[in-house]
């Protein structure tokens, strides 16, 4: 009875793009870990600075490949934010995103890597998706207009891995992760995502001894969180 190959090995060449990022970080420390990209077997956990790459360059993108040779990558580079960047920056989250997706993805196809991961984002989803969200809610309805920009580069990401497996059987999947918090998070008073903001704004009241603390919204949305270091593990 034959088994499939291993989805990744100890000798892969394993590019984490974004690994500074707090899920980036997260995927690098879980991969050393359990002992992939180990030198003695011919493997490599690859990591590029912003400073040597601009993952939003094709050219920089495709000439960084051929150098290093990748076989399996990880995408988890994008420009985030919360609630008040997104409303703020929306062109900036749109093409920055499309263009990092597009020149890692296609560049991961063109020079044979042999998987790739895709991160995107539970935003994907209508702002209205029944609780829980399934998968098949995907485009049935608006986004959360507060981050559709953010989102949209991200669906087009997903359907741009599937495309590519299903035209060239490029061997892309995408994993949406729920709200993340842990290591590396951003704290930032207006830039951050929830579960920061939240955290600074307990931690900041009791430091002054604050009889209360003002959150924005209604309080009445439901949240998902998830640990970072557990999706690394995943």
């Amino acid at each position: 009875m034959s088994t499939a190959p291993p989805l990744i090995t100890p000798a892969d060449r394993i590019f984490v793009a974004g690994h500074r990022g707090m899920a980036g970080s997260a995927i690098c420390r879980a991969l050393q870990r359990a002992g992939y990209g180990d030198p003695a077997q011919g493997g490599a956990i690859l990591t590029a600075l912003r400073a040597v790459l601009d993952l939003r360059e094709g050219p920089a993108v495709q000439g960084w490949f051929a150098e290093h040779h990748p076989t399996v990558v990880v995408l988890a580079a994008a420009k985030v934010g919360g609630i008040h960047a997104n409303a703020t920056y929306p062109a900036d989250f749109l093409l920055d995103n499309l263009k990092i997706q597009t020149a890692v993805i296609e560049t991961a196809w063109r020079s044979g890597v042999r998987r790739l991961l895709f991160l995107g984002s539970s935003c994907i989803y209508p702002k209205f998706a029944e609780q829980p969200i399934r998968e098949e809610a995907l485009l049935s309805g608006p986004l959360e207009p507060t981050n559709e920009w953010y989102a949209i580069a991200k669906i087009a990401g997903l359907k741009l891995c599937a495309a590519l497996r299903r035209q060239h059987g490029f061997d892309a999947i995408s994993l949406m992760p729920t709200n993340l918090y842990g290591p590396g998070d951003n704290y930032h008073p207006e830039n951050s995502h929830v579960l920061p903001a939240l955290i600074r704004r307990f931690c900041e009241a009791a430091d002054a001894g604050a009889p209360s603390v003002t959150c924005w919204g209604t309080g009445t949305p439901l949240r998902e969180f998830l640990h970072v270091d557990d999706l690394g593990e995943a």
